[in-house]
């Protein structure tokens, strides 16, 4: 918000919402006092007591107690030229493990089955506190796409991540949330073929990816022709 956009593209997926997720990425974890915000002030549904958060003592704001912050910072400016140099900043293999499309009948997503599922452990607030700090900087959301198998026991899981079951909860939640507040949901879930994936069910190929992104260009356009 500091750069004052004009629009907020917000990419998202399922698996980005599951309460036990929350506060385990390392981005979350490092930055409590911003959790702290989010929950005391907009309210987000995540628990600041959580001993996934790390809360430096003393020692460890000093510079001796931060050397080993200190020393990747370093190596990092030294790949950096590298980088630079070669033009390349991240190899990726000629053939790889392709993702998996003959699937395991695990119903289970985290845990979680239909029978056992309750709308309170999957963190849809986070939509609310995002169009809360977006303020009124239009803010799109974008429902990325996901494989969908036609392997064995693929009526049973759309791909390794999802059960069919929850993955359609998703979706009717999130146009649900998407038509009560009246926000701007394009939903890609299925634009990509099976073919046009990588090593998982979301790491697209480079044409899997451009079909993804002049989707997301007309997005923008429309958005911003408003």
């Amino acid at each position: 918000l500091e750069y004052e956009p004009d629009l907020i593209v917000w990419m998202m997926t399922l698996e980005a919402f599951p309460q036990d997720k929350q506060l385990t990425v390392p981005l979350v974890q490092n930055n409590a006092v911003h959790v702290d915000e989010l929950v005391s002030v907009y309210g987000l549904n995540a628990d600041p007591s959580s001993n996934a958060l790390i809360r430096p003592e003393f020692w460890n704001t000093t510079l001796v107690g931060r050397r080993r912050a200190l020393a990747d910072w370093y190596r990092l400016q030294v790949y950096g030229i590298m980088w630079g140099i070669t033009g390349i900043d991240q190899f990726y293999p000629e053939t790889y493990e392709p993702a998996q499309t003959d699937l395991d009948g695990d119903e289970t997503f985290h845990d979680l089955t239909l029978e056992t599922f309750d709308e309170s452990q999957w963190v849809f607030n986070a939509l609310d506190v995002g169009f809360a700090i977006a303020g009124e900087t239009p803010l799109v959301l974008v429902n990325e796409p996901i494989l969908i198998s036609n392997g064995e026991n693929s009526d049973i899981r759309y791909n390794f991540f999802y059960p069919r079951w929850a993955y359609d909860q998703y979706r009717a939640m999130l146009h649900g949330k998407a038509q009560e507040n009246d926000w701007a949901l394009y939903d890609f879930w299925d634009i990509v073929p099976m073919t046009e994936f990588t090593n998982s069910a979301v790491h697209l190929t480079v044409d899997g990816e451009a079909l993804l992104a002049a989707e997301v260009s007309d997005v923008i356009r429309a958005e911003m022709g408003r």
